[in-house]
């Protein structure tokens, strides 16, 4: 069995550059549900529209 992965799928490591931490806050983040992910075997997987859309709902808005 192939695992295919799309352009849409991103794993813990490009989330967390996308938000500036480590990938084990990530996962823990995932893990807690703050972060919309979903785990593949042991892994944890992302889709890159859904982490762009909470990047932009939860950055600080300036006065």
């Amino acid at each position: 069995m192939k695992i295919v992965r799309s352009d849409r799928e991103i794993g813990s490591v490009d989330v967390a550059i996308m938000l500036d931490t480590s990938p084990d806050n990530v996962n823990y983040m995932a893990r807690k549900g703050i972060l919309p992910g979903y785990k593949v075997s042991k892994f944890w997987r992302f889709n890159k529209q859904k982490i762009a859309r909470w990047i932009r709902e939860h950055q600080p808005v300036e006065a």
